[in-house]
């Protein structure tokens, strides 16, 4: 498997996985803002644990 073929997969899984989240998240009743706030929430926690892999206590 090349590198850019290996890439585009993981493009297209990280897409899939995406809209499968929103439209659960939709389906749950979610409106818009709540889910920029949740996607907001979640890259928060992301960043967290980076400043902690770089900087632990």
């Amino acid at each position: 498997m090349t590198y850019e073929h290996s890439e585009e997969l993981y493009l297209h899984r990280n897409k899939s996985v995406a809209k499968s989240f929103y439209r659960q998240l939709k389906g749950e009743g979610f409106t818009h803002q709540q889910i920029i706030e949740l996607s907001t929430t979640l890259l928060d926690l992301v960043t967290e644990d980076l400043r902690d892999e770089v900087h632990p206590i």
